[in-house]
């Protein structure tokens, strides 16, 4: 793993997949997951890396609708999202919600 790559994501909106050209198969089953999520109260992004590794991560967001997914965070999600493309499985992910006071 190419660490200084892992620990530089870039979050985009959902909208970005849409834009990629995929499948409309692949779509539908996409705006499915995401339409699950949002029932949850979630929020679904796209991290994206500059190797061309990316995934969907579903995000818990406050109400101020601000989150932050630190270096360790992105390098797990690399490693997860590479590990599922290279298995053929979509790199659907979820950051668990953590609750600081």
């Amino acid at each position: 793993m190419n660490r200084k790559i892992a620990d530089n994501a870039l979050m985009h909106p959902f909208s970005v997949l849409r834009r990629i050209g995929f499948s409309t198969r692949l779509m539908q089953r996409l705006e499915r997951h995401r339409s699950q999520q949002e029932k949850r109260g979630r929020v679904v992004s796209v991290l994206s890396w500059a190797d061309g590794t990316w995934c969907a991560l579903s995000l818990h967001c406050e109400k101020t609708g601000a989150v932050i997914v630190d270096e360790g965070q992105q390098t797990q999600a690399y490693e997860d999202a590479r590990l599922m493309l290279s298995g053929g499985f979509l790199p659907l992910l979820s950051l668990r919600w953590e609750a600081h006071t």
